[in-house]
């Protein structure tokens, strides 16, 4: 296989062992399909014979990171994630475009553009200056909408969650350049967690918690059902790789109480979670929570009636989401 044509609209997919040339297509602006020429790393191309092309490098990252590739001449990268983008967070465009090389060309455009987001079904075409980070991102493997985050510098950029492609998106305006290459991580500090029992009478209760660390199994308990945990206690002690979100829920009537933090510099200090979903008041810190199978719990952060509710870290919070 040399090349491979693919139509959008209808899903179609042809390959071909000799279209692999520019001077074979038909070359007609606004055509249905586009034409995909298979290139090779080590070969470097002298010369682009069209405006219209781009150079993409489809690669799965898989937690690995990206490094310059040889003989840069833009600055234009994404990184595409098919985990969704951000809520809230298209600042600076809404609209549609055909084919997301044209979303993408609407970023380019503008410097403020730090990512986009772009669902083929329906063509969307989302801009943002702020949705910068995975974090910010809701994370669902499945997403209707595909996130692509800029990547306008290769000093150690490391992907996150293992759903990353690098898509190398360039519009070549003479000579594209050989892909960038992926290397293994260096270290990235885990976020940790610390939940704790309060001291005060009657904040001994059951507690379940369940954890989001974006590896596309979604959230998953990590404490014991039916636990009763007592004052001052310590719930949950340990260190996550990636965490997006964490959930608590309590189906008894004996009501939880106590602080969730967590700590992005391996321990040495913790800051509260917020209140997401499920929970009042929302965009609050858990400094002081309360979960409870009935409505009769009462502390800063609510969390009743054996709802499952959703915090995520403070720097991940949108307040206009």
């Amino acid at each position: 296989c040399v090349s491979f044509e693919y139509k959008r609209s209808s899903t179609a997919c042809q390959l071909s062992s000799t279209c692999d040339r520019f001077d074979l297509t038909l070359n007609e602006v606004g055509n249905s399909y586009h034409w995909y020429l298979k290139v090779n790393d080590e070969v470097a191309i002298s010369e682009n014979p069209t405006p219209y092309a781009y150079l993409w490098l489809l690669d799965n990252l898989n937690e690995r990171e990206v490094t310059s590739p040889a003989g840069v001449t833009s600055t234009n990268y994404y990184i595409g994630y098919n985990t969704g983008g951000c809520v809230g967070r298209n600042e600076l465009l809404v609209t549609t475009k055909p084919v997301v090389e044209e979303c993408a060309a609407e970023c380019d455009k503008l410097s403020a553009c730090v990512s986009f987001e772009y669902k083929r079904e329906a063509t969307n075409c989302h801009l943002s200056s702020t949705c910068n980070d995975l974090s910010l991102t809701v994370n669902e493997v499945g997403n209707s909408y595909m996130w692509y985050e800029r990547a306008n510098s290769y000093t150690g950029h490391a992907t996150t969650g293992g759903n990353a492609y690098l898509w190398l998106m360039e519009t070549p305006t003479s000579s594209p350049t050989m892909s960038p290459v992926t290397l293994e991580p260096t270290s990235i500090e885990p976020t940790c967690l610390h939940i704790t029992t309060g001291g005060v009478r009657y904040d001994d209760g059951y507690l379940d918690v369940f954890v989001n660390t974006g590896d596309g199994n979604g959230y998953v308990g990590v404490t014991q059902s039916g636990v009763k945990y007592a004052l001052n206690s310590v719930v949950l002690e340990k260190c996550y790789s990636g965490l997006v979100g964490l959930q608590v829920k309590n189906s008894n009537s004996n009501a939880w109480a106590g602080s969730i933090e967590t700590s992005v510099d391996g321990g040495l200090s913790y800051t509260p979670m917020v209140c997401k979903d499920n929970c009042t008041p929302v965009g609050d810190s858990t400094a002081s929570i309360v979960v409870d199978g009935d409505a009769n719990g009462d502390r800063a952060v609510k969390c009743l009636n054996g709802d499952t509710c959703t915090l995520v870290n403070s720097g991940s919070w949108d307040s206009t989401a």
